[in-house]
């Protein structure tokens, strides 16, 4: 099972049994913060590392080993949990997508935060954002059910974070689409988001020049070859103006992502009213640096430190406006490192997914070779079961299986 380190800010509790206290005030601000593959073994081998925001949440109460009692251990699956409080078989996200022959669409794939229902969709690129399939509330719900005025508000790299954290109540619901932050339609824009993608638009137009790599991280900055005369693990995330892909996979994602909701915090003036608010925020930039280069080059050692230097920065703003508030930061899910790096280390039966077996791929195979102008099997990959298509003849549901 994969695990996540759970850190939060909180009071420590004292050594001995003492007189009951009376009871303590809530924080006026509730930040719940989730770091997109931060498992467990990244937070330990750079634990000792950080001087900024992580360091000073460990100041606080830390569970190093958090494991994950559910198999899904994915985005969206994952995210649905942290404030909930219920496993997915609960909170009705049981992976990032699933296969459903039902629907009436030609694609059976459904994506987790979309509604499928809407004519012309795709689980892929062309979907309607939703939160119809989460079945449970998330704590910001239940907040406002006790008191309509708690502001909610949930920032993310990606839509199924900020739903997934958010739920189906939430005053201001952000996520990165590729080019901007946008939300649901018809929601008005305010002033500070219409800011904020003035700035992110800005920061991709203009290239990058390399980052420093700090000495923690030189032991790390040695080239992989993965093929194709293309190498990871010495990457310092220099990138040519426009490349958004390249913005995305970088710490200056996850610092547009802190810079907004940051601003949101200013402008609503969260936990400066007479009830308790909560701000959701889903850092997503790690998960995409290891997927794109690995968890143990340059790159994430790298992204690490700008992340925790970015925290930092953030909970001084936080500081600064005199709210009191509460911290928690947790992960959705781990990662693996890349094959071609595992090899290296003694692991030689390490190896990548063969995408031609991947479902659409093999199906289209199968059906060519069959005659069959439809398609026949339906499944997600890397991840999730095979499904042979419900209107095909017993002959050829037959040759399809064999």
């Amino acid at each position: 099972m994969a695990s996540a380190p759970l850190v939060a800010q909180t009071v420590p509790s004292p050594a001995a049994p003492v007189a009951a206290p009376a009871s303590a005030t809530p924080p006026k601000l509730i930040v719940a913060i989730s770091v997109d593959q931060f498992s467990a073994d990244l937070f330990g081998e750079y634990r000792g590392t950080f001087t900024g925001g992580l360091a000073r949440l460990q100041k606080g109460a830390v569970f190093p080993s958090g494991y994950q009692s559910h198999a899904a251990t994915e985005t969206c699956p994952g995210h649905s949990t942290i404030l909930t409080g219920f496993r997915p078989e609960h909170t009705g996200i049981i992976a990032n997508t699933w296969t459903d022959l039902g629907i009436a669409r030609t694609d059976k794939q459904v994506y987790c935060a979309e509604d499928e229902t809407v004519p012309g969709t795709t689980h892929a690129g062309t979907y309607t954002v939703s939160d119809k399939h989460l079945l449970v509330p998330t704590l910001g719900e239940r907040m406002k059910a006790a008191n309509p005025k708690v502001r909610v508000v949930s920032v993310a790299g990606k839509d199924r974070a900020a739903v997934m954290m958010g739920g189906h109540n939430v005053d201001e619901l952000w996520w990165w689409n590729g080019k901007a932050m946008v939300s649901y339609a018809g929601r008005a824009t305010p002033a500070v988001v219409a800011r904020a993608n003035a700035a992110i638009a800005a920061r991709i137009a203009a290239p990058q020049a390399a980052l420093d790599v700090p000495p923690v991280c030189k032991a790390h900055d040695v080239a992989v070859s993965i093929g194709e005369g293309k190498s990871v693990g010495a990457g310092h995330f220099a990138r040519e103006g426009g490349n958004a892909s390249a913005f995305r996979a970088s710490p200056a994602f996850d610092g547009a992502i802190v810079a907004l909701a940051a601003g949101l915090v200013q402008d609503m003036k969260l936990g400066q009213g007479d009830t308790t608010d909560i701000i959701d925020v889903g850092a997503s930039a790690t998960d995409y640096v290891g997927h794109t280069f690995g968890t143990e080059g340059a790159e994430m050692c790298i992204q690490l430190q700008q992340l925790d230097a970015t925290l930092g920065s953030f909970f001084d703003l936080l500081d600064s406006t005199g709210v009191d508030y509460e911290i928690v930061l947790t992960a959705d899910h781990g990662g693996n490192d890349i094959p071609e790096r595992e090899i290296n280390a003694g692991l030689p039966g390490a190896q990548r997914a063969r995408i031609a077996l991947s479902p659409a791929i093999a199906g289209k195979t199968i059906a060519a070779k069959l005659g069959i102008d439809k398609p026949v099997l339906f499944g997600d990959m890397p991840n999730g079961d095979i499904y042979i298509a419900r209107d095909l003849t017993p002959v050829q549901h037959k040759a399809v299986q064999d």
